[in-house]
């Protein structure tokens, strides 16, 4: 199969070309193909014949969107746009890249389902939102993968950014203070799992899905997981009991949907647990 991929020096795109290794992969970086310029994109589409995009480029840094929202847009939404159009005058499948975000504000502690109504707080919440509206209305063949905060037990190249189990235990080594919130839920998942999982839902039918692992710890307790798993004391992990306080943030998914699909995800714990395992000890 041939599949064309979106941002490939990302944190996700970059492990899935070599997790979907067996097909031919055409990772491509925004200087390869500025997805902005929907001639661009359309061209190396008829170029590159492929049965499937996977769209993982994005401004997914919450801060930047913040602050450049109309430079976001163009990217987040805008660029998200054009592959779906071209997707649909082609007939390539096409799937989304989301995110939890798009859940952020939405009162309650459960799980949150892909039925809910939404309104997100933040600029990258609400493009997100946007971007797959505009999957759905203009490529009936789009697949939205609402992902979660991703880790890695180790960077890959200098440039990527860390992730909740680097940033934890480079404090330990540096002797830095680690302090994570009690009021902060979200399912927090294993790059490598989504990464294998992506080619299973090359069959799904067209939607929505939650696409991560369960969670039921507190981020603070995920991080005393963290440290437990390594034999470190978890008494290292100090409570942060201001952030959230007033409004705990639970951007924890229920992934009931994809289970029914036969896709499953290690629990948060579990996913850990089986990531760490064969890890060195820290020198």
């Amino acid at each position: 199969m041939r599949i064309l991929l979106t941002g490939a020096n990302g944190f996700l795109a970059s492990r899935l070309c070599i997790a979907l290794k067996k097909h031919e992969v055409m990772g491509l970086t925004r200087g390869q193909m500025d997805f902005t310029d929907c001639n661009e994109v359309e061209n190396r589409v008829k170029e590159l014949c492929p049965d499937i995009i996977i769209h993982c480029g994005a401004v997914s840094d919450i801060g930047a969107c913040e602050k450049e929202p109309e430079l976001s847009y163009k990217v987040n939404v805008l660029g998200t746009e054009n592959i779906a159009k071209v997707c649909g005058k082609y007939g390539v499948k096409l799937i989304f890249c989301s995110s939890d975000q798009v859940y952020l504000g939405h009162a309650g502690t459960s799980p949150h389902s892909e039925e809910e109504s939404l309104c997100p707080p933040h600029v990258y919440g609400k493009q997100k939102l946007e971007a797959e509206r505009k999957c759905l209305e203009l490529n009936e063949n789009s697949v939205i993968l609402r992902l979660s905060w991703m880790y890695d037990k180790e960077m890959r190249i200098d440039a990527e950014h860390s992730s909740l189990v680097t940033n934890v235990l480079k404090a330990v080594r540096e002797g830095a203070e680690i302090r994570y919130p009690v009021f902060d839920f979200r399912s927090i998942t294993n790059v490598w799992e989504v990464a294998y999982n992506v080619e299973k839902a090359f069959d799904l039918f067209p939607g929505i899905y939650n696409f991560g692992s369960e969670n039921d710890l507190c981020t603070c307790d995920v991080v005393r997981h963290i440290l437990g798993l390594r034999n470190i004391s978890e008494a290292k992990a100090e409570e942060d009991r201001k952030s959230f306080a007033d409004n705990p943030r639970n951007l924890r998914m229920d992934i009931s949907k994809i289970q029914n699909c036969g896709i499953d995800f290690l629990s948060t714990a579990a996913g850990l647990k089986e990531a760490l395992k064969d890890m060195k000890e820290l020198e």
